[in-house]
């Protein structure tokens, strides 16, 4: 796990994209230490440091963060899920009422079936279909990913941007942000590109909860130019959440959690 921002502020619990690991952050530590946060990062199973679990399930790794409250002496926690960590944060949210105050959800990945429409990319599209039902026929295309992330980080921003929009580009041109995605990518694929798959699986099936059991305010913020998760997701992920408030940008990218991150963190902690 890694920690940043101000050592005795208030928790807030991240959860890192895919592929992603602890490593994946703001790359600009100021904003949480001048806010008062105090941001925990963690690798899921099988990223970065973490012991890679076979047939997981997102209710066994809300299980996970349960122990991890525990340990930390957490008794409240806030939550912020970036892509395709928003499942993760969404099922703490439902299943770990007591604990949880508030959810951040930024360009977040949607319940299956809503990740569809508009100039949504047809490789995530084929992606988030087949890796639930054949996942073991992602494996080239992850070891790919794998090997051009870890060898080659410049190349794999690079890559990345050009499907995105011109926000997107802008975000992944700024040194300190390709500093951090170098990093963690590196963590990412650091054991295997297995971790990649399964994640991805998980996160397309069936999430195992109910979005109407959210009790806790939930916020998504979504960019209306997002080509790499449809606006759409949002959209189905407020409707189902009791009370959720959506801010759609309309010329907004994939990355706008770098132009809005002091606005999200400013609200998870009022």
């Amino acid at each position: 796990m890694a920690e940043h921002g101000a050592s005795a502020g208030t928790p807030v619990l991240v959860f890192h994209g895919l592929p992603g690991s602890r490593r994946q952050r703001h790359p600009d530590d100021g904003i949480a230490l001048s806010l008062g946060a105090r941001l925990l990062h963690f690798d899921r199973p099988g990223f970065g440091r973490s012991t890679p679990a076979r047939r997981r399930s997102l209710p066994q790794i809300v299980a996970d963060v349960e122990q991890l409250c525990k340990a930390l002496s957490l008794k409240h926690i806030r939550l912020a899920g970036v892509s395709g960590g928003a499942p993760y944060a969404l099922a703490c949210a439902a299943l770990l009422q007591e604990r949880v105050v508030k959810t951040a959800i930024v360009s977040g990945i949607g319940p299956p079936g809503t990740m569809r429409g508009g100039k949504f990319q047809m490789r995530n599209r084929l992606g988030l279909l087949i890796a639930p039902r054949a996942a073991w026929a992602l494996r080239p295309f992850a070891w790919g990913m794998g090997s051009l992330g870890r060898g080659n980080p410049e190349a794999y921003l690079d890559a990345v941007g050009a499907v995105l929009n011109g926000a997107d580009r802008q975000a992944l041109a700024h040194p300190a942000v390709r500093t951090m995605f170098a990093e963690d990518l590196a963590e990412a694929f650091a054991q295997s590109s297995a971790a990649f798959v399964q994640d991805l699986a998980l996160v397309a099936g069936d999430w195992g909860f109910d979005l109407g059991a959210v009790r806790s305010p939930v916020r998504l913020w979504h960019g209306g130019e997002d080509l790499a998760v449809p606006a759409v997701a949002a959209q189905a992920i407020a409707a189902r959440v009791r009370g959720a408030q959506l801010t759609l940008l309309p010329r907004g990218g994939h990355f706008l959690v770098f132009e809005r991150w002091r606005e999200i963190l400013a609200w998870l902690l009022v």
